[in-house]
């Protein structure tokens, strides 16, 4: 009899632990939540529309569908938090203490799944996503501060071996976009970019204005003024950063970068990150005097 009871309790035992040592082997934890960024509450949605539906998203969520749009999926771990972290302070700085923000008042473009999985692929589009997902936990709640206001934090591709200053670029200084070397940009297959233009379409077509580092203000096109913007966009220039010359029977336009120049130059992150920077470092030193805010905890 005392034999049946024992081995009754040792059954009611090893039922009992079972399920705590399958979690144990599966997750090296017993009794707590696996945190994921679906189930992340930051107190900050985004509203957007997802296939014919309205739908709110936590802001964490939302950077799921959102940082897959801007650097290819094999991007280094420390570059995709550092990107987490300027689209998580562009969205705060945008809510202006609110709640809630409509996706149409943002910059950033949401992905739907199907879109991701056509962009990185069946074979990667789950080892890309879980190296994105875990850099949004690593940064949850995480953004740039200057004088306790979030920053606009400003990036981009590839800077033409420094980045530009607000004060160069729209005459207004900011404290934290200042000019900062990069120089490893220069080695980036995008760093220069060649459009040619016929004669038969331009006959007139030069530089007026330009800043010290060649960033273009004005140009003259068949007699028309344009601000180097426009120039940018009427003929499909990768930067602000060009010049022009003449070539007989056309002219050609030579930019130099990847995209304004202003704040964090995504390919002198991942240089950094390959140097052993993390990306609070990688922040800190394309942001000038800046800080960072603390992570959420769950």
């Amino acid at each position: 009899m005392r034999e049946k009871l024992t081995m009754a309790f040792a059954m009611i035992i090893l039922a009992i632990m079972i399920p705590y040592l399958g979690t144990m082997a599966l997750t090296g934890r017993v009794g707590t939540t696996i945190v994921t960024v679906a189930t992340i509450d930051s107190g900050k949605t985004v509203s957007l529309e997802i296939e014919g539906a309205y739908v709110v998203l936590d802001v964490e969520a939302y950077l799921r569908g959102v940082l897959p749009g801007i650097l290819p999926g094999d991007t280094g771990l420390e570059v995709w938090k550092a990107l987490a972290v300027a689209e998580r302070t562009n969205i705060y700085k945008k809510m202006q203490g609110m709640g809630n923000i409509d996706s149409e008042e943002l910059d950033s473009v949401y992905l739907s799944e199907q879109e991701i999985r056509e962009r990185f692929g069946e074979q990667n589009y789950d080892a890309y996503m879980d190296k994105i997902e875990e850099a949004i936990l690593a940064t949850a709640g995480v953004v740039i501060l200057y004088d306790g206001e979030c920053i606009d934090a400003m990036y981009h591709r590839v800077s033409v071996g420094t980045t530009v200053s607000a004060e160069e670029l729209f005459g207004e200084s900011v404290p934290y976009l200042t000019a900062v070397v990069s120089n490893h940009d220069v080695e980036s297959k995008d760093y220069m970019n060649l459009v040619c233009v016929s004669k038969e379409e331009i006959q007139e077509l030069s530089i007026l204005e330009g800043t010290e580092h060649g960033y273009v203000k004005k140009v003259m096109c068949n007699g028309e003024e344009l601000t180097g913007e426009q120039a940018q966009e009427r003929f499909g220039l990768s930067s602000l950063n060009y010049y022009i010359e003449d070539m007989g029977e056309e002219f050609r336009i030579v930019s130099l970068g990847k995209g304004h120049g202003l704040g964090m130059s995504l390919y002198g992150a991942s240089v950094l990150e390959k140097n052993g920077k993390t990306y609070d470092e990688i922040l800190c030193y394309y942001y000038t005097g800046v800080q960072l805010s603390e992570k959420l905890s769950f």
